[in-house]
């Protein structure tokens, strides 16, 4: 923005000296062929054209600015807002209907594609949220049967044991996706209102930790924690631990046995940070680039374990806690996921 802005002004600077040289050189070329004309008359005349060509570079800038910078940056942060999900956006034309600009006419066809990307959007979700329900009462039953199967074996069969038990997994696995879709289909439909309090985020994160406790003894993976006692937040004590649950479960999934997990938290310029970093298989820039893009999975080799929808939810959560969520990645040295929220999320 600031080089474009060099950029106009170094054209109205070259604009204004063509526009005075071009004025002015008649009566040097008349001054150099007569002795008639003073040197006083000479200096307010050169006077009188700078001034006449600021005044009219002054009118030229401020048309430019009314009729085109600043409709283009109203234009400019509308697409910000559309790209972000918010699809309510409509820009006022400038001129009336009956005398429209092209910049009118822009303005027109933007809202007519913001109101067609609305549409399909709730379309789309509208379609998400009513199968993905529809969706848990025949799993719910498919479960059940399941389990009484794996209740009533009598082993007929020495792998009867081994297909129910496939069965009952991959019906959780069906279950856990269709709750996150439904989840991430409620936020970014803002259906879902969050509950702020301030709470003891430090508590949380060690607690959280402690459920992947099988994990990291089974897989020998060495556990580095830095966390100060009693650090606050103001957020959605659920939702944020929603966030913990995913970035500490993707962490352990691509940690290899002899790796080490390490969970930092600290108080930052106006909030608290928490970094939870892993020594595992890390990410190239592709697959950082579309990380939290809902059902990516960059690495195919753990696609059964996850349904690419934890991180894309987190990111909203984040969002929605008005907080950010970067990350840092290097394939072969692992990644690390920083995570920062404000210390005061009242005006949310």
């Amino acid at each position: 923005m600031r080089k474009q802005r060099n950029i106009s002004i170094a054209g109205y600077l070259g604009t204004f000296v063509i526009f005075v040289f071009f004025a002015t050189l008649p009566i040097f070329l008349y001054g150099n062929n007569s002795r008639n004309i003073g040197s006083s008359y000479l200096k307010w005349y050169v006077l009188y054209w700078i001034v006449v060509s600021a005044i009219f570079i002054g009118i030229i800038a401020y048309q430019k600015h009314i009729s085109f910078d600043v409709p283009l940056a109203r234009l400019s942060k509308a697409a910000k807002s559309v790209a972000k999900g918010d699809f309510s956006i409509y820009l006022q034309p400038i001129h009336s209907s009956k005398n429209p600009t092209e910049i009118d006419n822009l303005f027109e066809d933007f809202n007519t594609m913001v109101a067609e990307l609305g549409s399909t959007e709730t379309l789309k979700n509208d379609f998400i949220a009513n199968v993905s329900h529809e969706f848990k009462a025949p799993l719910a039953v498919i479960k059940s049967y399941a389990n009484a199967l794996q209740n009533n074996s009598n082993n007929s069969h020495p792998q009867t044991d081994q297909y129910i038990q496939i069965i009952i997994d991959e019906t959780d696995k069906m279950a856990a996706l269709i709750t996150n879709v439904l989840k991430l289909n409620k936020i970014e439909n803002q259906a879902i209102h969050p509950t702020m309090s301030t709470y003891n985020v430090s508590r949380q994160l060690v607690e959280t930790t402690l459920t992947f406790e099988s994990i990291w003894e089974a897989g020998q993976i060495s556990l580095k924690v830095d966390i100060p006692d009693n650090l606050q937040v103001t957020a959605d004590n659920e939702m944020i631990n929603i966030v913990w649950q995913n970035l500490l479960s993707n962490a352990f999934k691509f940690t290899l046995a002899g790796q080490s997990v390490s969970i930092k938290a600290k108080t930052v310029a106006d909030g608290i940070e928490v970094s939870i970093a892993d020594t595992g298989e890390g990410m190239d820039q592709d697959t950082i680039n579309r990380i939290f893009d809902k059902f990516y999975q960059g690495d195919t080799s753990h696609s059964q374990s996850g349904n690419g929808l934890g991180l894309a939810l987190v990111n909203r959560i984040v969002r929605l806690m008005n907080g950010t969520i970067s990350v840092e990645s290097q394939v072969g040295h692992g990644s690390k996921f920083t995570v920062w929220l404000p210390d005061n999320n009242s005006d949310h």
